[in-house]
């Protein structure tokens, strides 16, 4: 039995793509193996105490947590890319095919990942993810289908700070201004987009082995980790096939720049590769 026929039981349901369709999001069963979450905590502990098993191309320009950051949340891209560890758990198949089928596509490829830690004891001021949206900072992305994977190392209950959605948030199209994870005050944050329409924001509740997915357009964010254990998840940020780069310039002219134009190489018009296979491979299928 081949991986691809053998997460066949655990892909999404028909009925389960016309839920993400409509709210934006879905969460899985149990799918991810002890044995994968236990080898990817021991290489978030390795990744954290400094130790690499692959160098990225560039050494700096992107988050990447070390300890004398102090007590913050911490964060660290491309942990896939530096951690064989963690890329056990990036390369589960069920993971991307469970991608592919929300999104309607026939190919996920991996965009970039990010390791996100909130630590126990931090003040709750301080230890808020604001409300934001993926495709904020993709920019430089054609496709508006990309997703996002979020992988608890823990049970998540209402005290260690998991993730929340705006439901129903993926369909509106004045949201590419929130850049704004790492903003506290979720309550002003709400303010600024909230409509004539109420916000219903869904907390999650997810067991560890649950994946949460949500649409690059999903506004998301998480409170304050209040518990007495840390919160680790891996976010696993997918592109589907159509995805291609493409220029960008801000409300000044600047050039837009994702750390991923610094990393792929370039195409035959000397544009970033974004099917690069050693930065961005393919995932699914297998």
């Amino acid at each position: 039995m081949t991986p691809t026929t053998a997460t066949g039981d655990l892909l999404p349901t028909a009925e389960d793509v016309a839920f993400y369709a409509e709210h934006g999001w879905w969460t899985s069963d149990v799918v991810i193996p002890d044995e994968v979450l236990e080898t990817a905590q021991l290489g978030a502990e390795r990744h954290y105490a400094g130790e690499r098993d692959h160098e990225l191309l560039i050494t700096g320009g992107y988050l990447d947590w070390r300890p004398q950051h102090g007590d913050v949340i911490r964060l660290n891209d491309y942990v896939s890319l530096q951690n064989d560890d963690l890329r056990q758990l990036v390369d589960l198949p069920v993971i991307a095919g469970i991608a592919a089928r929300l999104a309607g596509t026939d190919q996920i490829r991996l965009f970039h990942d990010q390791l996100i830690c909130k630590p126990a004891g931090m003040a709750p001021s301080e230890s808020t993810v604001g409300w934001h949206v993926d495709a904020a900072y993709w920019q430089t992305c054609s496709s508006r289908d990309m997703l996002t994977a979020w992988i608890p190392f823990q049970d998540c209950d209402d005290d260690i700070g998991a993730i929340s959605f705006v439901d129903g948030s993926h369909r509106r199209d004045d949201t590419e201004w929130m850049r704004t994870f790492t903003e506290h005050d979720m309550t002003e944050l709400e303010r600024s987009f909230a409509g004539a329409a109420p916000v219903h924001k869904v907390p999650l509740r997810i067991k560890r082995g649950q994946v949460s997915f949500h649409h690059c357009r999903t506004i998301h964010g998480s409170d304050a980790n209040r518990s007495s254990r840390d919160r680790v998840a891996l976010a696993l940020h997918f592109q589907d096939r159509a995805n291609r780069y493409v220029p960008h310039t801000d409300s000044s002219r600047n050039r837009t720049v994702h750390i991923n134009d610094l990393l792929c190489r370039k195409d035959d018009a000397g544009l970033p590769d974004y099917a690069d296979p050693d930065i961005c491979p393919v995932l699914w299928p297998v």
